[in-house]
């Protein structure tokens, strides 16, 4: 099993290095020597393909010809402008992720599986065509036993198999690429594809869709802003997932300025207000596809296997960055950036503030109902990027789901104000967050902290003081470039060691050598040996530094450290 499943493996690591150098990437994997690897003759310039210069479609294309999988990854990477450059972003954006349906029979069996019995006998009424097909899984219309419209959701048979296999490839490539590309760019390849595996993990996780969808249909039941799919606990499995069918129109059938799509601007507003800063789960991909409009003005949504969460400090940091834009601090905006990214060198802050304030000025010196808001969230996580600050996962979906609900804001209803729109919500916020007569605002919970604080401070200082003045203080020091240091002195000892093992063994075996008569045996394997240690050491100078950054541990990572996941 294992063998066939590595056979199986090789063989499609050929089929994609085939597409690779088909799209014109075959000189970039030269350079990893996964030719060699794998067996096949490096590209001539010939076979390579040269037609579109642009390469992020060149990408997009590429992954279109991968099939299913790949194109899902491609849709995924696009609401990541953390992790891919925004050329990348736009094109991946356009795929569209489609897969030829698996037949009624197939599905017949997947949910009398789960469920028990066949759809004939569950369903009133069950279609036998799809009306939607994907990489993952497939929806069909059917109607229960009580008249309700319902979707049934059923994840393609053996999907994870697939997934796990294509993924264990592209860890191993995107290691040999990081091994022999290291330009500490903050586009890593083994970081994308960890972000792709955690991400389609999810939205395999039809389980943990119906629980998202449970928890999203629990806080809107007394809301008329935003209308999601009720899951049907009774007809729901591993595999399956039955819920409410939501009708309504798509947004290109609504006339863009009309009652209709004033109102239903509105209540998308309200209702993205609601679910970011009063529950903390947010939808992540409200694209136009995953939305639908009815005739009261509701919005119904769609697609819930990945959403976002966000702590009440979370939510407390979001509106101080807001209000941090809308006063143009940016001394504010750039410590809560500094303060919340991840930093792999030093950044300089300063240089941070100034190209805020730069953006700030450019971007917000007109109107606000004239400000483009998603051109300025995407600037401020390229000046993230541009600065080597590397955003929590969560804001950067936040910053990508606002942006594109302010794009679908400006179709529905081409004159909206945001300043005039977005006034009530910001005092809102400022209310519930500072409040001091709602001691479980904002306010309320920094001054408790800040109360504590006070009280601690005198005594810990106190204590500080006497154990200076006891001798009973030890003060602990890191620095990585003293570890460095002693790697290198430690591996410089062996090198000295061995060295002088190959020069003991020379030494004693050259007399054996000189002397008349056969050369003894010993002598000649104490010169072999000689020349070992030689080639040992030489080679460990040049394989050493590409050994360090391929990591064991990282390299086995989806076979083994993930494998409970599958």
């Amino acid at each position: 099993m294992v063998i066939r499943e590595a056979v199986n493996d090789l063989n499609r690591m050929r089929k994609i290095v085939q597409v690779l150098v088909k799209y014109g990437f075959g000189d970039l994997l030269a350079r990893t020597k996964i030719f060699e690897k794998l067996g096949m003759s490096s590209p001539s310039p010939r076979e390579e393909g040269s037609g579109n210069r642009n390469v992020p479609a060149r990408v997009a294309n590429m992954l279109c010809e991968l099939g299913p999988i790949y194109i899902k990854m491609g849709q995924i990477l696009s609401t990541r402008p953390d992790l891919l450059p925004d050329e990348y972003i736009e094109a991946l954006s356009k795929l569209q992720d489609k897969a030829p349906p698996v037949s009624y029979k197939i599905v017949s069996t997947v949910i009398k599986d789960q469920l028990g019995e066949t759809p004939e006998e569950l369903f009133d009424e069950f279609q036998t065509e799809p009306m939607a097909s994907a990489s993952i899984a497939q929806v069909h219309l059917a109607k229960t036993k009580d008249g309700k419209e319902v979707a049934v959701k059923i994840k393609r048979p053996g999907i994870e198999r697939t997934v796990r296999a294509d993924l264990d490839i592209l860890y191993s490539l995107a290691h040999i690429m990081e091994t022999v590309f290291d330009d500490g760019s903050l586009y890593e390849p083994v970081a994308v594809i960890r972000e792709f595996d955690a991400a389609i993990s999810k939205e395999m996780n039809l389980e943990l869709e119906a629980k998202n969808l449970t928890e999203f249909t629990k806080n809107f039941s007394g809301r008329n802003t935003l209308v999601m799919p009720e899951p049907i606990a009774d007809l729901c499995g591993q595999d399956v997932l039955t819920m409410t069918f939501v009708g309504g129109m798509r947004l290109d059938e609504v006339e863009p300025g009309s009652e209709l799509g004033k109102k239903s601007a509105l209540n998308l507003i309200e209702g993205m207000y609601q679910q970011v800063f009063e529950d903390g789960l947010f939808h992540t991909d409200p694209h136009p596809g995953n939305l639908r409009i009815f005739d009261d003005g509701r919005v119904g949504m769609l697609d819930f296997g990945q959403v976002g969460r966000l702590s009440p400090t979370m939510r407390n940091t979001i509106v101080l960055f807001g209000l941090g834009v809308i006063l143009k601090e940016p001394d504010t905006i750039s410590r809560i950036v500094y303060r919340l990214g991840a930093q792999k060198k030093r950044v300089d802050l300063s240089a941070l503030k100034k190209d805020i304030q730069e953006m700030l000025e450019g971007s917000l010196e007109k109107r606000l109902d004239k400000v483009d808001t998603g051109q300025v969230l995407t600037r401020l996580l390229n000046l993230s990027h541009e600065h080597r600050v590397r955003l929590p996962a969560e804001y950067v979906l936040l910053a990508k789901t606002l942006a594109t609900i302010d794009g679908i804001l400006r179709t529905l209803d081409p004159s909206l104000q945001p300043s005039v729109v977005a006034a009530p919500y910001v005092k809102k916020m400022m209310t519930e967050r500072f409040s001091l007569e709602d001691v479980r605002g904002g306010l309320g919970r920094s001054l408790l902290q800040l109360t504590g604080l006070i009280n601690d401070v005198p005594e810990q200082i106190s204590q500080i003081l006497l154990d200076l003045e006891g001798g009973r203080m030890t003060i602990n020091i890191r620095d990585p470039e003293v570890t460095k240091l002693r790697h290198a002195l430690r591996g410089l000892g062996m090198d000295l060691l061995w060295g002088l093992i190959a020069a003991g063994l020379l030494t004693g075996s050259l007399p054996s050598l000189m002397t008349p008569g056969p050369a003894p045996k010993a002598a000649i394997f104490c010169i072999a040996g000689a020349g070992l240690i030689a080639v040992a050491g030489t080679l460990r100078y040049v394989f050493s530094p590409m050994v360090r950054r391929m990591k064991l541990r990282s390299w086995l990572e989806r076979r083994w450290n993930n494998q409970k996941d599958w």
